[in-house]
């Protein structure tokens, strides 16, 4: 799992301190709509976008990319953005949060999206104000294209619709991102375990270290959206929400629920696969374990035999003194009872299904 770590100014640092160290590339998209039309503006420049913030139209702006420390600076003073906010979106790895003001609302989500070197977790940025919402979302991948294209649609109910409720469906996109994630780690877990039970080398058990490390790590990331959308549905100071969009972001909120508990399900699972393979490995050793102590108890009996007619007593010495030495079966007799204690033991132990 590629993930993104804070950045944590020196101690002492004025706040809002934009950390310079990002300079990649910026895209800059506008829709200004309304029920009857949709001004769309693709590569659009900072200022251009500031003249659409008073417009009686509602209006999105979405930033695309890593801005440098200048054009962050710049971007939330043409936003009207506080500084410690624009601090939150520059610095990568925050917590998942919500600050709700009387004339803006500010929150961050982690966006989970699959590709092929794994999962990648994103930090999306949202502001709400009145008649405009502005996203941050750094890197190349832009999670919303199906809003875009739902706002180019006259019959689309976020055209219809007071801004508030475009903030939602922005939050909801995010939060749903959540489940083709969980279906990917659920096909994983699946083959984990379809390969555990064929083989139990130290590469399986790598694969599934990682497994529940990337598991435990969505978890702790996605955990604070609940706790979010609760906050945000409960909050009665801001006007920013109508009480229609509320019952949208109930919804919403049931979604961040169950990715949660898909989560947990998944977290134990990847637990219950390390425990499989303790338990395989066990069950192995005890395997090897009882064929090498059946193997040694079959020969003791046979070197007990063996050491009684290795002790060098003299013939000559007395008449009890190894008599078997001198009969004609001696050799074959002692092998045949060593095979036949053996035979025995076979016997007992196939009676008893210890082997």
């Amino acid at each position: 799992m590629k993930l993104f770590r804070k950045q944590y100014s020196q101690p002492g640092t004025q706040p809002g301190v934009i950390h310079d160290e990002k300079k990649g590339e910026l895209t800059l998209s506008l829709f200004d709509f309304n029920a009857s039309q949709c001004v769309e503006k693709l590569n659009a420049t900072a200022e251009q976008c500031a003249t659409f913030l008073d417009s009686n139209n509602e209006t999105w702006v979405h930033v695309q990319g890593d801005p440098d420390k200048d054009t962050f600076t710049q971007l939330a003073k043409d936003f009207g953005i506080h500084e410690l906010f624009i601090e939150d979106v520059s610095n990568l790895g925050q917590r998942p949060k919500i600050d709700i003001q009387e004339e803006q609302i500010f929150m961050i989500l982690t966006l989970p999206v699959q590709t092929e070197l794994g999962v990648s977790l994103q930090q999306i940025s949202l502001f709400l104000m009145k008649n405009t919402v502005v996203s941050f979302c750094g890197g190349k991948f832009n999670p919303f294209t199906t809003i875009n294209n739902r706002l180019k649609l006259p019959t689309s109910r976020l055209r219809k619709r007071h801004i508030d409720f475009l903030f939602y469906s922005l939050i909801d996109t995010v939060i749903d991102w959540g489940f083709p994630v969980l279906e990917q780690y659920a096909d994983r877990i699946d083959a984990t375990e379809e390969l555990l039970l064929e083989n139990h080398d130290k590469d399986i058990l790598q694969k599934i270290h990682l497994l529940r490390r990337e598991v435990l790590l969505l978890r702790r990331q996605i955990w604070p959206h609940r706790e979010m959308l609760n906050t945000l549905l409960r909050d009665d100071t801001s006007e920013l929400i109508e009480s229609d969009t509320k019952l949208f972001l109930r919804d919403c909120y049931d979604h961040s629920i169950s990715i949660l508990e898909l989560t947990e399900t998944y977290h134990e699972m990847a637990n219950g696969l390390m425990e499989l393979y303790m338990s395989v490995v066990s069950l192995k050793l005890n395997d090897v374990m009882r064929v090498l102590t059946i193997i040694a108890t079959l020969f003791i009996p046979p070197t007990f035999v063996v050491g009684i007619y290795g002790m060098n007593f003299s013939r000559d010495a007395g008449p009890l003194n190894m008599p078997e030495l001198y009969s004609p079966y001696g050799y074959l007799g002692v092998w045949a009872v060593m095979i036949f204690m053996i035979v025995g033991m076979l016997l007992f132990f196939k009676k008893h299904k210890w082997i």
